[in-house]
């Protein structure tokens, strides 16, 4: 029975990768799913993992998930939730409601009415922002997703954007007369339109659709499983999504915001136009030339100098290696890195340092997990596939010292 159990499992993975690599080339020629089939270096490494999952419970007909938007800049740890969206999701009925609540509301249940609720991360961290917008909103959040910029331009390339414009233009707020109410619709209707847009793809591609669920839920963070995120998507695949509604709390601006399309076509416009009310703004001009004076140096020489300078630590102070950097690691700042091959390099470069200073200080699963989540980030696009072998051998490596710590008497 275990052979014939084996003998299906490897059926099922073969026929599956021949209907995803077989995939009709239709109504969604050119789009970024067709690139991302023909550009896939290790696909079927990942296959296994997207079709073989747990059965799980059923899904709740109501499922909350909290959005958080962070700002703050490399290596920074005290952050504001400068974004705020509640993706209320019925998945049986394939309906989606998206609550967005402003950065600088105030409430007497956030924080006793003394803060805005953009600075409760800062203050309690991502339990508190969680606390204030469940009080706020009078219900349970489910699960959490926290995007920092790293992640959102990580996130908005995948999809075919130019990350650093679209995210440019999603945190713009003084171009506009009302400030933030119109900044959080726009990024609301921006991730509205992006599921409504995106929905046909992951129809067609059901398979490379669970892919990229898969690496999102690698770069950005969140207690949400992957196996939930299939569960509901495949839900919504079934139903359909028959409604999508946007709201916002507090509901006065609802009726003072308009609708800004970003879509790739029109981010350059949208980004034209935004500078251009910049340009009457007198106190956003002022912000930008106080910004432009204190200009920071391009991220890709950032990161170049922070590996270049703590390798000379490696088997002497690997401690400070890791509190000195762990930030900045989780930060994904690489995706910061314009040049595709010099991002991917950054990221394989401080993935080496951090892995040999957790392997120095005999922490092989936090080592593991740093190798591990390279080879997961990079499985829809790696370019140097010699990263793979050296990255596995890294896996391995810590796999025989945990083996050998559990063996030993």
């Amino acid at each position: 029975m275990k052979i014939r159990s084996q003998f299906n499992r490897a059926l099922a993975l073969v026929i599956a990768l021949s209907i995803f690599l077989a995939s009709p080339v239709g109504a969604q020629a050119g789009s970024w799913f067709e690139d991302w089939k023909d550009t896939i270096i290790y696909y079927h490494d990942l296959l296994e993992k997207l079709i073989f999952l747990p059965e799980l419970p059923p899904i709740r007909e109501k499922v909350d998930i909290l959005v958080l938007g962070l700002d703050g800049r490399r290596g920074q740890t005290h952050r504001r939730a400068d974004a705020i969206h509640c993706f209320t999701l019925y998945p049986y009925e394939g309906r989606i409601v998206i609550t967005s609540i402003p950065r600088g509301t105030m409430s007497e249940k956030i924080a006793e009415g003394k803060e805005i609720i953009a600075d409760t991360y800062s203050l309690g961290g991502r339990e508190l922002t969680v606390e204030s917008v469940e009080e706020y909103l009078g219900l349970k959040v489910d699960y959490y997703v926290i995007v920092g910029f790293s992640e959102a331009e990580a996130l908005f390339e995948k999809l075919g954007y130019d990350g650093e414009k679209t995210l440019q233009v999603l945190r713009s707020r003084k171009a506009y007369g009302i400030g933030d109410p119109q900044r959080s619709h726009n990024q609301a209707l921006f991730m509205a339109n992006e599921i409504m847009r995106n929905y046909p793809h992951f129809k067609e591609y059901p398979t490379l659709g669970r892919a990229l669920l898969f690496v999102a839920s690698e770069i950005v963070e969140t207690d949400m499983p992957f196996e939930v995120m299939v569960q509901i998507s495949d839900l919504y695949l079934e139903n359909g999504i028959v409604e999508m509604k946007l709201k916002m709390k507090p509901a006065d601006y609802e009726s003072l915001v308009t609708d800004v399309v970003i879509t790739p076509e029109t981010v350059n416009d949208v980004l034209r136009e935004q500078k251009k009310r910049l340009e009457e703004c007198e106190e956003a001009m002022k912000d930008i030339e106080e910004s432009e004076e204190s200009e920071e140096p391009p991220m890709s020489q950032y990161l170049a100098g922070i590996i270049g300078y703590y390798k000379r630590y490696l088997g002497k102070d690997d401690r400070t290696i890791v509190t000195k950097n762990l930030t900045k690691y989780e930060q994904h700042l690489w995706y910061q890195v314009n040049n595709d091959q010099l991002s991917e390099r950054l990221h394989f470069e401080f993935t080496e340092l951090m892995y040999q200073a957790y392997f120095n200080l005999g922490e092989y699963d936090n080592a593991r997990a740093i190798a591990q989540s390279f080879m997961n980030e990079r499985s829809l696009d790696l370019i140097n596939t010699e990263y793979k072998e050296r990255v596995g051998e890294m896996i391995v490596a810590c796999e025989e010292k945990l083996y050998a710590d559990s063996t030993s008497p």
